[in-house]
């Protein structure tokens, strides 16, 4: 099996390249033939995995995390390449989904012995993305803890929502036809982000449907009572918290409004969320 081994050395807080070498190791152990190539920026990353899904390689393995995969989707050849993932970033949140180990052997040992699978693609403005997308009060969190460096997994998103929360202000957008004041809105192509928040936790990967959360506007205190729920889904019951499935969303607003999904900036307001034609056919353990 021939492997295209990219590895963000920054993922994880240095996680993906302080394990690369034993990375290596095992795979070689498989039997694996390998090129490996570091990413030096964002934009290289999603240039090194669009070149090596159209080079023929049986597999492009990312070792990363949410972000990795992010960039390393949005050009990959959907027609022709088949990506798998080693598990290293700070969350880890669609591996977790996928039922893809985080124990480097067991993971290795996946992107030689599994099966591809087909998972749907999500795009906001035509950008793509694999997790959940966010605007509001979620994508300042977003913003907020990519400068975070001494923190890493889920207390990261937690310490962002804890600085974020008291300067916040709701924000009015239009949602489809529908005028909104909220604290924020995701839609989700995956279930959870952020270390293990289900914040659309009926959403499934394969369905051909977006899953959108909407946040109505409530009190901060409110706000912050209710996202510990988030993690086992049931803030959905809370009385400011809407959600309902599709395949397209349309969200404006009078000010600019950033998204981000996987943790990466994606785009601003107006943005329009739909699915992409084409899955991504992904190495994981059976559905």
């Amino acid at each position: 099996m021939h492997l295209k081994l990219i590895y963000n050395p920054s993922a994880g807080r240095g996680r993906a390249r302080r394990h690369i070498a034993e990375a290596e190791a095992l795979l070689r152990a498989r039997g694996a033939q390998l090129d490996i190539e570091e990413s030096r920026s964002p934009g290289d990353l999603t240039r090194i995995a669009r070149e090596s899904s159209a080079a023929g390689y049986d597999r492009v393995v990312i070792s990363g995390g949410d972000g990795s995969l992010n960039l390393a989707v949005r050009e990959f050849d959907l027609a022709r390449g088949t990506l798998a993932l080693l598990p290293q970033g700070s969350g880890d949140d669609f591996a977790r989904v996928l039922g893809i180990p985080r124990k480097l052997k067991a993971a290795c040992d996946l992107i030689v012995d599994g099966t591809p699978r087909e998972v749907d693609v999500a795009v906001a403005n035509g950008i793509r993305y694999l997790g959940v997308a966010g605007l509001g009060f979620d994508s300042e969190v977003a913003r907020f803890a990519n400068e975070v460096k001494h923190l890493r997994g889920s207390l990261v998103y937690l310490y962002a929502i804890f600085r974020v929360l008291p300067r916040f202000t709701p924000h009015h957008v239009r949602i489809n036809e529908r005028n909104q004041e909220i604290m924020f809105a995701v839609v989700g192509n995956s279930r959870q982000y952020g270390g293990g928040i289900r914040i659309v936790p009926s959403a499934e990967v394969d369905d051909r449907l977006l899953d959108l959360c909407i946040i109505h506007r409530t009190t901060r205190g409110e706000l912050l009572k209710t996202l510990p729920r988030a993690y086992t889904g049931t803030h959905v019951k809370s009385e400011f918290v809407e959600t309902t499935r599709g395949t397209e969303f349309r969200f404006q607003s009078d000010e600019v409004l950033e998204v981000y999904a996987d943790g990466e900036r994606l785009t601003t307001t107006p943005v329009q969320f739909g699915l992409a034609e084409q899955r991504l056919r992904i190495v994981a353990p059976p559905r």
